[in-house]
């Protein structure tokens, strides 16, 4: 009876110990997959945040040192990270970073102090977080490994050609479309004379008939007011809060400064003949994520202007043309109240105070949150008062690129200073 019984405590131990492996494996397992995601999901964040820098200082039109670069991708690479939970220098977690060219082959370490390589399109990033295990240290594991892996690409966005038209389209009114379907970009015949678009909080798409409606979408972009949460001091080369308002004037003098033009000029005045607008908007648009606060917040001009709708459909009637995608309008007095304020700067790079844009009267200006670009076969036969084409395809978020010829140190970043479809892409 005694080697019974020792027999049964025998059993009874391994039971127990196959019990804790199992629950260990729930428990840990859970926990290894959870790790896992997090790794995952912070490493595409922070490939996507290094790679959309790296493509800013490509398109910039300033001057920026290889090392300065790399700095910069570096500190928003590690800020991405500690705001996805994880801290890149604590001991449980390691970070690393490669520049690749297109073809996503290594060029260089990101924050090794050798600056951004030449030919640099993109980044890998590579994050490996560290755990204890909570059971299955019985078994002998003793710690959770999650790493995760992702390349984001940089280049410019896939499109079919044409130039860029400062009048925003609601989000919900592209998602709607199947390509070749007919639309209306700008309708002036409704009460208020601005667009034929609204939005209400519940999302749904309206003819927008109140002035004093947030949603309401009313008319042309004024590229002159640009706020971005990323590029609002006044000495950051990004940074396009020259001016409150924009007046319906041809281009100006000098055609790398957008202050010189008006509406008319960026909406597509072709004094040469050539198809292509005089004075293109000089510095890059950035598109933001649907539903966030990050890229661009252009101040919306309200009403239609004839002699403009005139000049784009002239210039760019029958070939495509891009017109900006915006997903919500925001009040200057709500973004005075929630964002930090911009450091509003004067052509000649000097600071002019912080203020943020208003209307004409004086009252709440309009900010149109700039989601992404949408592609229309322009309808030069339209109404008068009215801008409708076939509806080609978009790109929303960071966009669908084609990976381009990468960072040029001896070329100001690369950076052409005119004005470029450039996107950002998860590619792998």
């Amino acid at each position: 009876m005694r080697k019974e019984r020792g027999q049964a405590i025998v059993i009874l131990a391994f039971a127990l110990i196959a019990l804790a492996a199992f629950a260990g494996l729930a428990i840990d397992g859970g926990r290894l997959y959870t790790a896992r995601r997090q790794s995952q999901n912070t490493a595409d964040a922070v490939a996507m945040a290094g790679t959309r820098m790296l493509g800013q200082f490509i398109a910039n039109c300033t001057d920026v040192t290889p090392l300065a670069a790399d700095n910069a991708i570096t500190l928003e690479m590690v800020k991405l990270a500690r705001a996805n939970g994880v801290d890149p220098q604590a001991e449980n977690a390691k970070l690393e970073g490669w520049y690749v060219d297109k073809n996503e082959t290594p060029l260089g370490r990101v924050g090794w102090g050798l600056g951004v390589p030449n030919g640099a399109t993109g980044i890998r990033a590579r994050l490996t977080t560290t755990d204890t295990t909570t059971f299955l240290k019985i078994v002998g594991q003793r710690y959770i490994v999650a790493p995760g892996e992702a390349t984001a690409m940089t280049g410019p966005i896939r499109q079919f050609g044409g130039g860029i038209i400062p009048i925003g389209v609601p989000l919900q009114v592209i998602q709607a479309l199947e390509p070749g379907e007919t639309f209306y970009v700008m309708e002036k015949n409704n009460r208020w004379g601005g667009g034929v678009f609204c939005r209400d909080p519940n999302g749904v798409e309206c003819i927008g008939d109140d002035p004093e409606n947030a949603n309401a979408h009313r008319g042309w972009l004024n590229l002159n007011y640009i706020y971005n949460t990323e590029h609002r001091t006044a000495n950051d080369p990004l940074n396009r809060s020259f001016e409150q308002n924009v007046p319906n004037r041809p281009c100006g003098s000098n055609p790398a400064q957008s202050v010189d033009d008006g509406l008319q000029g960026w909406a597509g005045e072709d004094k040469n003949n050539d198809g292509q607008a005089d004075c293109p908007y000089p510095f890059p648009i950035i598109a933001g994520t649907p539903n966030a606060v990050d890229g661009d917040f252009i101040h919306g001009d309200p009403g239609a202007r004839e002699s403009s709708l005139m000049d784009v459909k002239e210039t760019y009637g029958g070939t495509i043309a891009y017109v900006p995608i915006f997903d919500y309008i925001y009040m200057s007095d709500y973004m005075a109240a929630n964002f930090q304020a911009p450091e509003n700067p004067v052509p000649d790079g000097s600071l002019s105070g912080s203020h943020w844009p208003r209307a004409g009267g004086g009252g709440h200006a309009f900010l149109y949150h700039i989601v992404g670009f949408a592609a229309v076969l322009l309808d030069e036969n339209s109404p008068k008062h009215t801008l409708a084409g076939q509806f080609q395809g978009a790109v929303v978020g960071e966009g669908a690129i084609t990976p381009g010829s990468g960072f040029n140190s001896g070329g100001g970043g690369g950076g052409s200073c005119q004005l470029g479809l450039v996107g950002i892409q998860l590619w792998r």
